[in-house]
């Protein structure tokens, strides 16, 4: 396509947060492979995912240890932050089953309660009826290949244009026609706003089934949430030469503009500096640059150089945790070897990426207004929150132009998290499952000082049976102390009585209120 500017109207969006970006001449992005490969088919898609009845089997709830019986079965006081479904590729399920619950557990403990279901086959009509039919939810998350929906445009940017589509099933109430009866959604008239959040973890190998590649990532995701993998506050915004106008991409919504690195001098947006900062330990990355699936195109004065999805598939992994790919139909997950997967799954060969989630488009076309996405992030909500706020503020219908820049936007990876998630606490005394026979009963709690500037930390409490006979408080929906704010990393206090005794901490970053490390136990006996 002719590489022209977007008029994009931002009268009738809802601004979460001030615009500071100069959205109203936007350079298109154009469709680039070095390899011409043409973009995505739906005809390709229906070879590798054809058409079979739906079957679902909902899957028992995994076994959470005593000290945790509450978290075992539904109730709305121990999950504030509400139900949401996993749905699995059917015969994916058995080969990444242990992960599954891990991950049931995980959410569990930050307050969701998840159930998953065995999947195969299906319509995204009979997926989405499945999904409303569990409601109220707030979100799901999907693994491996499962049915996709597709949309298409015969008046986008360069023509005719089919593509994935996810804000079908995030928009539970709206009008979805297919006049044509082709399998794809040409119009979406009514209710457009979405109800849910929606991730998709479909790999770039094995036609979205990789077991090996599911069960690395999960592994990844549950150290990130427990303190294990590592933390990050500082953002790269790397922007080529057509959009230098975005500057920090609004990052400093999110972060402290010192901890923000912008680079957008044409003279240095080139393949060797992104490689040298996509090796970069940080939070999140947005990298601006015509794409394809196969790779993103950089501009130079002589022309324009080229980075191949195999670059992070084979030669070094990304190192930032989370991503906004401005970088067209790079996210189509559908494509064999898409790079965005390439962005948060990691082919083992010796370097580890720290990739969990990516949010980018299946078409030509991305996300702008990225202060309606930041800013939520930046006040603590998640990336599938922050962008189910984003597609709300876009209003009651989609203009022409949302549709062609908007409607491919997909978020691979899990939509619960954000940097803050790794944000943990290492506990050190008591160590677990310590028993003490002194009197009085005067306790020293101490833990590792996250290395962050500006952080604070509560630390909890509870007694066994203090609150409630045979229970620890939270059973009772219930605490027994939590602190106030806590400037150093140790804490001493007379604890209650010969009994149980367990503690845990949790950091606060400015104004974001981090999880909580896990539980960690000690008894008296006198």
């Amino acid at each position: 396509m002719a590489n022209e500017f977007s008029r994009i109207n931002t009268s009738k969006v809802r601004h979460l947060r001030s615009l500071k970006i100069d959205y109203s001449h936007v350079r298109n992005l154009e469709y680039i492979d070095k390899n011409n490969v043409p973009p995505p088919t739906f005809k390709a898609y229906r070879s590798i995912v054809p058409p079979a009845p739906l079957e679902m089997e909902e899957q028992a709830r995994p076994v959470f240890e005593s000290d945790l019986r509450y978290l075992q079965d539904y109730s709305a006081l121990q999950f504030p932050k509400g139900k949401m479904l996993i749905l699995v590729n059917s015969s994916l399920f058995p080969s990444i089953k242990a992960s599954i619950d891990q991950y049931i557990k995980d959410v569990a403990y930050e307050g969701y309660f998840a159930t998953a279901y065995r999947v195969n086959g299906g319509t995204p009509k009979e997926v989405r009826k499945l999904i409303k039919d569990k409601s109220p939810i707030v979100g799901v998350l999907m693994v491996g290949s499962l049915p996709v929906a597709w949309f298409e445009m015969s008046d986008d940017f360069n023509g005719a244009a089919e593509f994935p589509c996810d804000l079908y099933y995030m928009d539970m109430n709206g009008t979805w026609n297919d006049p044509d009866n082709d399998g794809k959604f040409s119009e979406h008239p009514t209710g457009v706003e979405p109800e849910i959040w929606l991730g998709r973890l479909w790999t770039p190998t094995e036609n979205g089934n990789d077991a090996n590649l599911l069960n690395d990532y999960f592994r990844r995701n549950h150290t990130f949430r427990k303190g294990q993998f590592g933390y990050s506050d500082r953002a790269l915004a790397y922007v080529d030469d057509d959009w230098t106008g975005f500057d920090d991409c609004a990052f400093d919504l999110m972060f402290a503009p010192a901890n923000i690195e912008t680079i957008k001098d044409p003279a240095t947006t080139d393949v060797d500096r992104y490689k040298a900062e996509v090796n970069q330990h940080r939070a999140w990355a947005q990298i601006c640059a015509h794409s394809s699936p196969g790779g993103h195109s950089f501009k130079i004065p002589t022309g324009s150089e080229w980075v191949a999805n195999s670059y992070l598939r084979d030669v070094n992994p990304p190192n930032a945790y989370f991503y906004n790919l401005f970088a067209c139909s790079n996210a189509c997950f559908t494509q064999a070897d898409y790079m965005a997967g390439w962005y948060i799954f990691d082919k083992s060969r010796g370097s580890l990426c720290n990739g969990l989630a990516a949010v980018g488009s299946s078409k030509t076309g991305s996300m702008l207004l990225f202060e309606n996405f930041y800013g939520p992030m930046g006040a603590g909500k998640t990336i599938g929150e922050a962008l189910k706020d984003w597609w709300q503020a876009l209003g009651h219908e989609h203009d022409l132009g949302e549709r062609q820049w908007y409607y491919g936007m997909v978020l691979l990876g899990d939509p619960t998290l954000n940097w803050f998630t790794g944000v943990i606490p290492t506990l050190r005394d008591p160590y677990h499952n310590d028993t003490f026979d002194h009197f009085p009963r005067l306790t020293h709690f101490r833990w590792d000082p996250i290395g962050l500037s500006g952080v604070t930390y509560n630390i909890e409490i509870d007694a066994f049976g203090a609150r409630s006979a045979g229970k620890w408080a939270a059973e009772a929906g219930l605490t027994w102390l939590v602190s106030g704010t806590l400037n150093d990393s140790s804490y001493e206090h007379m604890f209650v009585g010969a009994q149980r005794g367990r503690w845990r901490v949790r950091a606060k970053k400015s104004a974001l209120t981090c999880p909580w490390s896990d539980w960690r136990y000690f008894k008296y006996t006198v």
